[in-house]
């Protein structure tokens, strides 16, 4: 069994990235054929989709999001948008098949994963989530925003270290 990750708590100021987006039905992404998560990372980098992104930050560093949560309860009906793109200085243009969505400042609870291939390093990563107690330290997940940052140099998905952000909001009691 993994060992259970340290405790990881930052604040992250708003950002906003632009790339290609989906809306993601939980229950269909168990398969490979219908996998929308695994056919946007494809088509982003085999399209190299970063080169068509205006006003790069840190060209190469790659931001996978999620937000727009639905139905997160009941995981027959759950779904959420996904993006997958690249931190912007400004957005002054989208270009044609693009979106962006701004992130707002937030708290997150992290966890690094990988090396290995997308989408079995990302789901190794994730499943650390689970290894740990959040309302233990006083939290919970706010299903606001959540997303898995591959920093730059990495072009190859068979090969990929992954940081993933959990939004988080602290228990009231």
């Amino acid at each position: 069994m993994d060992p259970v990750p340290p405790k990881v708590i930052v604040d992250i100021p708003k950002f906003t990235v632009m790339g290609i987006s989906r809306r993601v039905h939980f229950a269909s992404e168990a398969n490979p054929d219908t996998n929308v998560y695994i056919r946007t990372f494809k088509e982003y980098f085999e399209k190299k989709i970063s080169d068509t992104i205006p006003n790069r930050a840190i060209p190469g560093r790659t931001y996978c999001l999620y937000y727009d949560f639905q139905d997160v309860q009941d995981k027959s009906k759950f779904t959420l948008s996904i993006l997958v793109g690249e931190l912007v200085t400004k957005v002054d243009q989208i270009p044609e098949g693009l979106d962006i969505f701004e992130v707002q400042d937030a708290t997150y609870v992290c966890f690094k994963g990988g090396p290995g291939a997308i989408p079995e390093a990302a789901r190794d990563t994730w499943k650390k989530l689970y290894l740990i107690k959040l309302d233990e330290w006083g939290y919970k997940r706010s299903y606001k925003t959540e997303f898995e940052l591959y920093r730059e140099g990495q072009n190859d998905i068979g090969n990929m270290e992954v940081e993933l952000h959990i939004g988080i909001q602290q228990i009231q009691n």
